[in-house]
């Protein structure tokens, strides 16, 4: 009985924590697309957890009010779906998907209510297990296009980059895992641990969601030639009026400047240079900029040498400079004041 009633309780917590959080991000005047969609799955969620908490009340160990519930909860997914397909292809959430994808369930929906029989769960679940697969290839496939262009066409990607997504998807592994085992066990334990992984998991999200930009992938135009006209115009501009500081730099802005467009010179930094323009650039700032600072200012702070060579973040120059030299900035600078006494 008390684990029921614990699980009645974080039920409701989880609830207000949803709602409370769809709120927060409802209420925001600069709320960006992202964060409105993450707050309607915050809605969803917070749905979710209300009728678990109705339903619990009423009756924990009815066999067909279990069975509704994994139903309903398993249309999670397509929050899933519309959370990373939106960062990686800003506006693809729409209503009109999220219908069609709803409509992909009303079968199961029907076979239950005329049949209650377990098969039909069963057959559900291994659906689910089945969508889920495909929506994870396919995204995947998607988003090492997203990590390429990213790469291939901003110095900075701190506010752009998924890698983070990484960490979450395993949490969402394992989160998804728990609710198969919570369908099959039905414990009121391993509910409340199952109220507790989706509290974490939706809030290392959330903190990820609030700093990610929205960038739009271009299509790359075909490449025709391998003639590169600006070659030997290229390292004069970067280097002679310092492009490379700006922290805002894209490969777009650069085949401005030079007189080319962007997929002709990512052609180049990729099949002549064999690097990236993330890359190329970090190193020059790196090469050009950082190393002197670190040798002639050993009372500059390493915020301020990364601000100062065009670095957004500390911990992109640590990474970058890492690459380049084999050990960290800090490292380098004991390195130096040992063979400079």
């Amino acid at each position: 009985m008390e684990e029921i009633a614990l699980s009645v309780f974080l039920s409701g917590f989880a609830t207000a924590y949803f709602a409370l959080h769809a709120y927060q991000l409802f209420r925001r005047e600069d709320c960006l697309r992202m964060q409105r969609v993450m707050a309607w799955i915050f809605v969803q969620w917070a749905l979710f957890n209300l009728k678990d908490f109705l339903l619990t009340i009423h009756d924990y160990n009815d066999p067909n009010i279990q069975n509704i519930l994994v139903l309903i909860d398993g249309t999670s997914l397509i929050g899933y779906t519309c959370l990373v397909y939106e960062l990686i292809s800003p506006g693809w959430a729409t209503l009109r998907k999220v219908m069609w994808m709803l409509a992909a369930y009303v079968p199961f929906f029907a076979a239950y209510a005329l049949w209650r029989n377990e098969v039909v769960i069963h057959c559900y679940m291994v659906c689910l297990f089945l969508a889920g697969a495909i929506i994870f290839i396919v995204w995947l496939r998607r988003a090492r296009y997203y990590a390429r262009y990213i790469r291939e066409s901003f110095s900075n990607i701190d506010e752009i980059d998924i890698s983070w997504l990484r960490v979450v998807a395993w949490l969402f592994v394992i989160c998804q895992l728990l609710w198969v085992g919570i369908s099959i066990v039905r414990h009121p334990l391993t509910d409340c641990l199952y109220y507790v992984m989706s509290i974490v998991l939706w809030q290392i999200t959330l903190e990820h969601v609030m700093r990610q930009k929205p960038i739009t992938v271009e299509d790359a135009e075909p490449v025709t030639s391998r003639e590169y006209g600006f070659a030997q115009l290229l390292p004069s501009v970067i280097e002679g009026e310092e492009l490379y500081l700006n922290p805002t730099l894209s490969i777009k802005d650069l085949a401005l400047r030079i007189g080319t467009n962007r997929t002709y010179l990512s052609d180049y930094f990729v099949n002549v240079l064999h690097t990236t323009f993330y890359d190329y650039i970090n190193g020059l700032r790196i090469v050009k900029k950082s190393i002197p600072l670190l040798e002639e200012h050993p009372e500059y702070t390493l915020e301020r040498i990364a601000n100062e060579s065009g670095f957004q973040s500390i911990s992109t120059f640590r990474r970058a400079f890492q690459k380049i030299k084999g050990f960290t900035p800090s490292e380098y600078r004991k390195r130096h004041n040992i063979e400079k006494f």
